[in-house]
This record gives C-alpha cells, structure tokens and sequence, in this order.
C-alpha cells in the first residue's frame, strides 16, 4: 500500500508541457476577465480559448480560474502564477527581438581582410561608405584567411575576406560568395628583361630570386600550386610578412615578386619598380564568408555591396 498523497503522484508524473498559446490566453484571460474579451483580444474564438486555459490546467493539473458573476477570475493559485507567465512572456519577445539583430550596432563594422584586399579594395570602398555614412566605427582584423575564419566562427567578426579556397574545408560553417578575381602579376626592377610591359612567363621564373610572403599565406599556397603545375621549383630567397615589404624589397634589388595584382591597383608608383603579368597562371579568387543564418548590420551590407561593384 502506497503512502504517497494523491498530489504527489500527479506532481511526480510527467505532463505535457505548456505551450505559447495556452499562456497567452491564461494572460488574456486572467486581464480581461472574461473568455471572450480574450478571444477578442487575441483574435481567436471564445471556444478555442476554453480549450486552451483546460489544456494549461490539466498540464500543471492546477486550476487557474473560477467563475464569478460577470466572468472569470484567477484562483488564489492562478494569481501567484500569472506575474510569472507574463515575465516569462516578456523575456521570450526579448528573446525573439534579439534573434533577428545582429551583435554589431548598426553604425559598426567588424571584419577581417588579408593583406591583398587590404591595401587598394577595402580602403576605397570604405572611404565611399564613409562619405554617405559618416560617424561608422571600424574595426578591421588583418591576419591570414584561417584565422580570419576562426575570429568568423567565434562571432568576433561579421565578414572575413579570404581566398575561396580557404573555406572549402569549413564549406559547412560559412556561407561563400565570390568577390573579386585577381590575376597574378610580378613586381620586377625597373629594366627587367627589356622594355617595361612584357608579360613575363611562369617557366622563365626558374632560377630568379624570389620574393614572397612567408608560409602561412593563402597566396603564397596559390603560387606553390601553380609552381608545382608548371614542374618549376618554387624556391623563395626571401621571406617577408605583408605586400608592402615585397615591394619594397623588390625596389632594393633583391628579387622579384609574384603579388595578386589586386593589391596593387591605382598603386601608388615606387621608384625602380615595375609591374608585369604573370603568363600561366589562373587568377586569384577572393571571397566574402558569412555565417549563414546570423542577419548581417546594415554597414555590413552597404560595405559588401561597394566591394562587389569594385
């Protein structure tokens, strides 16, 4: 024989759970005062109503109303809770506002670019945002694209500019659009075997001094592909961390460089040094990588839009 009281075993045993609807009529129940004016208010019909506050009183097997002269009223029971479901309310339409807006305020923008887009592309299409839109706060991370699409996955950035073929590993986190395609161009001494404007062929490369990007770059692993296409050895003399070094170094006489062509339009021109294309070798495809499903900031989209129109 059981000493359990006939509550507990009803407490005990699990119920349905309350659903949305049920609550909101408790509440429009319980402030109107009557099922009707209830079911006006929530644009339902009184029966539908009844049925609901029976549902919710059979889930918390809990009667939440009784009857009086002009309509309904809240049992002692049914008024403790009611405060409760109404915040509880209150907090899920928090919750639901928050959903749909993104974590940067509307007048900021969180991004990462390389070093390629970041020279000539973003600058321009940032300073045209910034015309229409003065007052945008800026935060741009500048790093390597598998890093860029880790700041991307922990929400610290809301777009990352990459090279395409960075993402394809994470094809499943990100949502990818094509941006830009770049062709591969060389920065040579001024001079460089005769006249200035000769397209230079990949094979002729072997034997060159090199000048590139250290390991670790998405352009650098572009190059190594296409070296390796070729059957040319890919040997760098020299070794730096960002595009202006290889200018530069380049200016001083130590090497030529393959660079996305990219990063050096409407390029300031350094003195002694000379661009060329780059024959055999397939352009460079940047991208912008998204969460899917995370709404983006207004500036964001207004930014991204520029960066396609070039």
């Amino acid at each position: 024989m059981s000493d359990a009281t006939p509550g507990s075993q009803a407490a005990a045993r699990p119920g349905p759970r309350a659903e949305l609807s049920w609550l909101r009529a408790f509440v429009a129940v319980a402030r109107t005062g009557a099922v009707g004016r209830a079911a006006t208010l929530l644009g339902r019909t009184q029966p539908s109503i009844s049925a609901r506050i029976a549902a919710l009183e059979r889930a918390w097997d809990t009667r939440l109303f009784r009857r009086i002269a002009r309509g309904m009223t809240p049992t002692p029971e049914g008024a403790r809770l009611l405060p409760l479901v109404e915040s509880a309310l209150r907090q899920l339409g928090e919750l639901e506002r928050a959903a749909g807006i993104p974590i940067s305020g509307e007048r900021e923008l969180r991004l990462g670019a390389g070093d390629a887009l970041g020279r000539v592309l973003l600058p321009r299409a940032l300073a045209g945002l910034m015309r229409d839109s003065p007052g945008l706060e800026i935060h741009v991370r500048e790093g390597p694209g598998p890093r860029l699409l880790e700041a991307l996955r922990a929400g610290e950035i809301d777009v990352a500019l990459v090279v395409s073929t960075e993402v394809a590993a994470s094809a499943d986190d990100f949502d990818l659009r094509p941006l830009v395609r770049s062709p591969v161009d060389l920065l040579v001494p001024a001079g460089f075997r005769g006249r200035s404007g000769r397209a230079v062929a990949l094979r002729s490369l072997a034997g060159e001094r090199l000048v590139v990007l250290q390991p670790g770059s998405s352009f650098r692993r572009h190059l190594e592909t296409a070296f390796a296409a070729a059957s040319v050895t890919f040997h760098p003399a020299v070794e730096v961390g960002n595009l202006s070094l290889v200018r530069r170094f380049v200016s001083a006489g130590l090497g030529v460089a393959p660079v996305p062509g990219v990063a050096f339009e409407d390029d300031d021109p350094l003195a002694g040094v000379e661009r060329r294309r780059i024959g055999g070798v397939a352009p460079v495809v940047y991208s912008y990588a998204v969460r899917p499903g995370v709404p983006l900031p207004a500036a964001t989209r207004r930014l991204l839009e520029r960066l396609e129109r070039g």
